[in-house]
């Protein structure tokens, strides 16, 4: 049984295809590493099955990945298993009751319910970084993912919300007098398919995921917008997040 607010498993496995072959976390990445030069430590707060933790292990860092779901952590620690990646070391818990060390570098990305997006969680990850903090949080709050606005149009329902986006993140941050700067940026967190074959397995995926009633709705819906990318058979989820960046100086 999952439990509420876990992964499930098709879950997991579309995303670590996402990662392997998506923008995503590789976009962010390749602006996080002008900040990075002398770090070798790296904490990935809220981590989920881990995009950050592994790509920073994989480039040589000592991780931390903290996260309130012990799934995902067994995920990131099979991943890095099998990847023979650098070393990382899972932690779990609820932010801010987790005890961990200082870091060089701290990323946390879409992780900001409960108490992390707090003052006081702010505060914590602010005194346990030692040069450099990347926030990524989402430009709106509405969840349309999959190009899933006429979904739910046709359905009549409202699509789902963040808790919060990055203009909350932001004034969290002026609150606290911390400087930041942020970048708006466009990607796409898609995940690549076999073969058309599969799109009724997918299509009943999404509907859950989604929060939607008609499987036969969503899996037209992915008629039309499956296509090539970089010679995979692909379904696109093009989403736009804000890089806030901190300088611990």
């Amino acid at each position: 049984m999952v439990k509420k607010g876990d992964w499930t498993e098709e879950q997991i496995i579309h995303y670590l295809e996402g990662i392997k072959h998506s923008d995503y976390p590789a976009v962010f990445w390749q602006r996080m590493l002008p900040y990075l030069n002398g770090c070798r430590t790296l904490t990935d707060i809220g981590s989920g099955p881990g995009a950050f933790a592994l790509k920073a292990a994989e480039n040589g860092f000592n991780v931390q990945a903290v996260d309130s779901s012990r799934k995902s952590l067994e995920v990131i620690e099979k991943q890095a298993f099998d990847q023979s990646s650098g070393k990382i070391k899972t932690i779990h818990g609820n932010w801010p009751d987790v005890d961990l060390e200082q870091s060089d570098v701290t990323v946390c990305a879409y992780s900001f319910g409960g108490e992390i997006g707090t003052s006081p969680g702010i505060a914590k990850i602010f005194d346990l970084t030692g040069q450099v903090i990347f926030f990524i949080s989402p430009v709106n709050k509405v969840q349309t993912d999959f190009l899933s606005s006429e979904l739910y149009a046709e359905e009549g329902i409202k699509p789902p919300e963040f808790k919060s986006n990055h203009h909350d993140l932001v004034d969290l941050l002026n609150g606290l007098n911390i400087k930041f700067s942020v970048e708006i940026v466009s990607y796409d967190f898609g995940f690549p398919i076999k073969n058309r074959s599969e799109t009724e397995e997918i299509a009943l995926y999404l509907a859950d995921k989604l929060g939607l009633s008609s499987v036969e709705q969503v899996k037209k819906h992915l008629q039309k917008i499956i296509a090539y990318r970089n010679n995979l058979l692909w379904v696109p989820n093009p989403r736009t997040s804000a890089l806030i960046t901190c300088l611990r100086s």
